[in-house]
C-alpha cells in the first residue's frame, strides 16, 4: 500500500529533474553559442591589424650568396640589400627615375664625374660606424682594382676613384646615365676585410657578418639547406623571420611535400604548382628581344628588316602569354616589312653566290643608294646610307649644308678627326677625301659629321658607307652561309628558338638557321666578345628603370648586343626622354626601323607558386607586379599575424547585427551544398601558418651557416 502511494511522487521527481538538467543544458548550450557567436561577431565587426611575428619562407633550387660581389643575380641582391647598405637604392626611384639615395647623397652635372658625401653616419652590428673611409674602400680596392680578383668585377679599372675633403670623387670613362647603377653596389666594412683574402671572405667574414642594415644572421646548425634572418629590428617589414629553404631541385621538394611532411614553404618560383599553391604570374626586369649582329657581313640592312618583319608578323600566337608580355612601346616598334621575300632574299645566300655581290644586290633592292659626289644635308634627312665599289684610288666626296656651321669636322670609323682649316661658314659645304685603307675600308663604314653653332657643339648627320669588291666564286666555295643562331639556354629563349623554327619552316628557310644553346655564362661571353653569331637571342636586364630608352646607348655587350650605334638616333632618345613630342617618336621610329638592329618581343614573365591564402592577400586579383619588386613588396607590406582590434559602436549596431546572422545562415547554406557535391576545401586555418622560424629537417643534418650554403644556395 506504501510502496503504490510513494512510487508516482518518486516518479514525478525524476522527471522534475530530467526537464531541470534538459533545461540546464539548453541555458549552457545557449550560453556557449551565443559567446561563440558574439566571439565571431566581434572579429565581423573589428578592424583587422598586422602584428610583427612569425616566419616566411621561401623555397629555392639556386645558389644564392648573401655576400656582395659573389653573386649578382636578382634574389641574391635582395639579401644583400638588407644586409649591406648601397649609396643609391637599387629598388625604389624619385620621381625623376633616378635611383633613391641611401648612404649618400650623390651630385653629377654630366653623368660622368660624381661627387658622393654620406648623409648620415651610422653604426655596424659589431659597433663601428660607416664612415667615408669605406666607401672609398669599396668603390677603389674591391672594385676599381678588384684586389679579391672577383671575375664579376673585371674590366672597371678605368674608373678613377679619389677621395677629397670628406668626399669621394668618381670618374667615368665616358658620360652615361647608366653610371648611377655602379653607386649601387654596397658598402663593405674596411676594418673588417682590409687585409682579407677571397677564401677568408667567403669562410670566415660568412660566419661572422658585419652587417650595416637591420636583418641579421641567425646561428643554427640544425639545417644546412637553410639560411634563417632575424629581422627583429627592422621596422619596414611584419616577419620576425625571412628563411630561405634551399633544395637541389624542384623534384626533391616535391617529394618532400608529398612525402606526408608538413609544407613550411610560403613561396616558390617554377613552372609547375604543387596541391596547396597557386601560380601567379609576375613581369621580370628582363626585355627578350633577337639582336642581329650588325658587325656580320650577312645581316645585311635589307635581311634585318624582312627577318624583323617576319618574325613580327608571325611570333605572337600559340601560348606566348605563358612567357612574356608583348613589347608595346610606341617608339623601336615599327616594321617596313611583313617578311613575304624572305625565301628569295635568304636563298640567294649559299655556297657559291659571291657575298660581294649578295650585299650589292640586297643593298640595292632596299632603301640604300650609290654613293654619289655630292649630297646635301637638312634637319630633316640627317641619317644616310650608300653602297660603293671599292675605289682603285682617293675619291672626293662633297658634303653640302642648308645652315651656316661655324665649324664642321668629320669623325671617320677609325675615329680620326677631319677639321678643315679653310673652312668658311658661308661656304655650307665641305670636300672630305675617301682614302682606301685609311678612312675608308671594305663593308660597312660609318662617318659622323659634327658643327658649332654659337660655340655649342651638334651632330649634323651620319653616314654610313658599304664598300664592296667582287672577288673570285671559287674562293667562297667552302664557306658556310647558314645564319648562325645563338641564344643562352633558359625557359623563355627556349620558348623563342621553338616559335623560330616554326615560323622559319613555315617560310621554307629553316635550313638555312642553325641554332647554338650555351648553358655556361663565360663561354657566352666569349661568343659575344668573338662575335661568333649572326642572330643572338636575350634578355636584357633593365633594372628597375623598366624602359629602352637608353638600350642602343651603350658599349656593353650583354646590353647592347647588336653594338648598333647611331649618335642621331640616342641624341632623339635623349629627347624624347625629356619631350615625348610625335615628330620625335616618328624620327626615331623611322631610322630604327630603316637599320633594324633587333626586334624586341616584350618582357618575360615568372611564375610565382604561393601559398593559396597568402596569394589572394598579396595579389588581390593584380598581376603586374614586377618580379625584382615582388620579394621587396612581400617584405614591406605582407603580414602572417593579424590582430582583430575591437570596434563597440559597430558591435552594438542592431543593423550590423542582424546583417552578421544573414550571413551566417547563407554561409552555412554554401558549406552544406559543398559536402553535397564533395568540393570542401581539405586545409584548415592553422595548416597554412608557420611556426615562428623552427624548420623540419632530417635527422643527421647538421653545419654551420655560410656565404654560400650548401651547393645550391
Amino acid at each position: 500500500m506504501w510502496n503504490r502511494m510513494i512510487s508516482p511522487l518518486y516518479k514525478m521527481s525524476v522527471a522534475k529533474r530530467f526537464f531541470r538538467y534538459l533545461l540546464a543544458v539548453l541555458v549552457v548550450s545557449r550560453c556557449i553559442v551565443s559567446f561563440v557567436l558574439g566571439y565571431f561577431y566581434l572579429i565581423y565587426t573589428g578592424t583587422e591589424q598586422s602584428t610583427k611575428g612569425w616566419t616566411f619562407v621561401e623555397g629555392i633550387f639556386s645558389q644564392i650568396s648573401y655576400l656582395p660581389y659573389l653573386k649578382t643575380d636578382s634574389q641574391s641582391l635582395f639579401y644583400q640589400k638588407f644586409l649591406f647598405r648601397n649609396c643609391l637604392n637599387p629598388y625604389e626611384t624619385d620621381e625623376n627615375g633616378s635611383l633613391k639615395q641611401d648612404l649618400c647623397k650623390v651630385y653629377t652635372e654630366d653623368n660622368k664625374t660624381y661627387i658622393l658625401k654620406l648623409i648620415d653616419e651610422i653604426q655596424r652590428s659589431d659597433g663601428m660606424p660607416v664612415n667615408i673611409e669605406d666607401v672609398f674602400w669599396t668603390y677603389d680596392e674591391i672594385i676599381r682594382q678588384n684586389k679579391r680578383n672577383i671575375a664579376s668585377l673585371n674590366g672597371r679599372n678605368q674608373i678613377q676613384v679619389s677621395l677629397e675633403d670628406g668626399k669621394v670623387k668618381v670618374v667615368f670613362p665616358s658620360a652615361s646615365e647608366d653610371n648611377q647603377l655602379f653607386f649601387t653596389n654596397a658598402i663593405l666594412p674596411k676594418h673588417s676585410l682590409l687585409n682579407a683574402n677571397l677564401d677568408e671572405y667567403r669562410i670566415n667574414f660568412a660566419g661572422n657578418v658585419v652587417s650595416d642594415a637591420c636583418w641579421k644572421l641567425v646561428n643554427q646548425t640544425k639545417d644546412i639547406q637553410s639560411l634563417v634572418f632575424d629581422l627583429g629590428e627592422c621596422r619596414d617589414t611584419n616577419f620576425a623571420y625571412y628563411q630561405l629553404k634551399s633544395y637541389r631541385d624542384f623534384e626533391e621538394m616535391d617529394t618532400n611535400l608529398q612525402g606526408g611532411k608538413k609544407s613550411i614553404i610560403d613561396v616558390y618560383e617554377w613552372l609547375y604548382s604543387l596541391e596547396w599553391f597557386e601560380p601567379k604570374r609576375v613581369l621580370t626586369p628582363y626585355l627578350l628581344g633577337i639582336f642581329f649582329n650588325t658587325n656580320s657581313s650577312k645581316m645585311t640592312v635589307r635581311v634585318r628588316r624582312s627577318l624583323a618583319g617576319l618574325i613580327n608578323a608571325k611570333f605572337y600566337t600559340w601560348d606566348y602569354q605563358q612567357y612574356i608580355q608583348p613589347y608595346g612601346g610606341d617608339f623601336l616598334n615599327q616594321f617596313y616589312s611583313n617578311g613575304e621575300n624572305i625565301k628569295d632574299l635568304i636563298s640567294r645566300v649559299n655556297l657559291t653566290e659571291d657575298e660581294t655581290a649578295i650585299n650589292e644586290q640586297d643593298l640595292k633592292e632596299s632603301w640604300a643608294k650609290e654613293l654619289p659626289n655630292s649630297i646635301t644635308i637638312n634637319w630633316i634627312d640627317r641619317k644616310f646610307v650608300f653602297f660603293m665599289q671599292r675605289p682603285t684610288e682617293s675619291r672626293m666626296l662633297e658634303v653640302n649644308f642648308n645652315a651656316p656651321f661655324e665649324t664642321v669636322k668629320i669623325i671617320a670609323p677609325n675615329w680620326k678627326v677631319f677639321t678643315p682649316t679653310w673652312y668658311k661658314a658661308t661656304d655650307k659645304k665641305v670636300s672630305y677625301k675617301l682614302i682606301n685603307n685609311e678612312n675608308l675600308s671594305l663593308w660597312s663604314n660609318q662617318y659622323t659629321i659634327k658643327g658649332t653653332v654659337k660655340g655649342k657643339e651638334y651632330t649634323i648627320a651620319s653616314i654610313d658607307i658599304y664598300v664592296f669588291e667582287h672577288l673570285d666564286n671559287s674562293q667562297n666555295a667552302d664557306k658556310d652561309w647558314k645564319f648562325n643562331v645563338l641564344y643562352y639556354h633558359d625557359a623563355s629563349t627556349v620558348f623563342v628558338v621553338q616559335q623560330l623554327k616554326t615560323i622559319f619552316s613555315n617560310a621554307d628557310i629553316l635550313d638555312y638557321f642553325t641554332f647554338e644553346g650555351v648553358f655556361n655564362a663565360e663561354e657566352l661571353e666569349w661568343k659575344l666578345l668573338m662575335w661568333s653569331y649572326d642572330l643572338y637571342i636575350s634578355t636584357i636586364d633593365l633594372g628597375s628603370r623598366k624602359n629602352v630608352l637608353w638600350l642602343f646607348s651603350t658599349d656593353d655587350a650583354s646590353l647592347n648586343p647588336s653594338q648598333y650605334k647611331n649618335p642621331i638616333l640616342n641624341s632623339l632618345i635623349k629627347q624624347y626622354a625629356n619631350n615625348a613630342t610625335p615628330d620625335i617618336i616618328k624620327q626615331i621610329n623611322n631610322i630604327f626601323s630603316q637599320d633594324m638592329p633587333a626586334i624586341l618581343l616584350g618582357h618575360t614573365y615568372t611564375l610565382l607558386q604561393m601559398q593559396q591564402k597568402l596569394a589572394d592577400d598579396l595579389f588581390s586579383g593584380d598581376d603586374s607586379l614586377y618580379a625584382n619588386q615582388r620579394r621587396n613588396q612581400v617584405y614591406k607590406h605582407f603580414s602572417l599575424v593579424n590582430n582583430v582590434r575591437i570596434n563597440m559602436d559597430e558591435a552594438l549596431n542592431l543593423d550590423r547585427f542582424v546583417q552578421f546572422i544573414i550571413q551566417q545562415l547563407m554561409d552555412q547554406k554554401k558549406n552544406k551544398n559543398l559536402i553535397k557535391t564533395g568540393e570542401m576545401d581539405m586545409w584548415s586555418d592553422s595548416e597554412w601558418v608557420n611556426e615562428g622560424g623552427e624548420i623540419e629537417v632530417s635527422e643527421g643534418d647538421e653545419g654551420e651557416v655560410a656565404g654560400e650554403v650548401s651547393e645550391n644556395m
